[in-house]
């Protein structure tokens, strides 16, 4: 985990904190499209061909096995230092992260799970931020750059909220938006309603069948004591042989 981000100076923002308009749909994570992305080695940052050499031991290079949306995915320059394979171009540290893309965001009574993609940048750390409606923004955890997935904690239940996730690296932080705009970092999200826990509501119906259970047993067993409403007479005159007629 890394230390805290950056703050702002007095007075300014880095996030452009605005009041959610609408609520937006929890979309999937979009698969993130490197067709048009530069690769290099991190070997040999010139080696463009991937032609093998007649009689060379080495394999041709190779794209590396990263993914900008896998969870807990190591660093593409650790992949390729190790196996010589080819990675995707990014930025630098001494420039500021691109936005990372907020995927999936799965809602509860109290909390939300939110799932990014990495930007094509330098990262150190990721910082989620959420704001609820009419309120100020809240600092969210923090997490390393091998993260794609955190958890926001201690909302509120039927409460509409901000959430947006930002990269951070040693130049600044990535920008953040109204939540409007399409895989951008942020999205407007609405927490769910109290729900009675199933438990209670099981106990409530296990406590009333009993209840009717108890009831049918003591009409029935009364009824076998004290005799039929038409006999006028207890189990004991039956048992002398008192009999009595219509």
């Amino acid at each position: 985990m890394g230390g805290s981000l950056p703050r702002p100076p007095k007075g300014q923002s880095h996030w452009p904190w605005l009041h959610p308009q609408e609520r937006s749909s929890f979309a999937s994570p979009t698969p993130w499209d490197d067709s048009g992305m530069d690769y290099y080695s991190y070997e040999d940052p010139s080696m463009t061909d991937t032609t093998e050499i007649p009689g060379s031991q080495h394999p041709p290079h190779q794209l590396c096995d990263y993914h900008h949306c896998r969870h807990l995915q190591p660093a593409c320059t650790e992949l390729s230092r190790e196996t010589g394979c080819m990675c995707p171009g990014v930025t630098g540290p001494d420039v500021p992260p691109e936005p990372p893309q907020l995927g999936a965001v799965h809602v509860t009574e109290f909390g939300a799970t939110l799932h990014w993609c990495a930007p094509s940048s330098t990262v150190s750390e990721y910082q989620l931020m959420y704001q609820a409606d009419g309120g100020p923004p809240t600092v969210g955890p923090v997490f390393n750059s091998t993260f794609r997935m955190g958890v926001l904690g201690e909302l509120h239940p039927s409460t509409s909220y901000l959430v947006c996730i930002m990269a951070a690296n040693q130049a600044g932080t990535s920008p953040t938006d109204n939540g409007s705009r399409a895989h951008g970092p942020c999205r407007n999200i609405r927490t769910l309603a109290p729900q009675l826990p199933y438990a209670y509501v099981a106990a409530g119906v296990a406590a009333m069948l009993v209840l009717v259970v108890v009831i049918a047993l003591a009409w029935h067993f009364g009824l076998r004591l004290w005799g039929s409403p038409r006999s006028g007479c207890w189990e004991p005159c039956m048992a002398a042989g008192v009999i009595y007629s219509g």
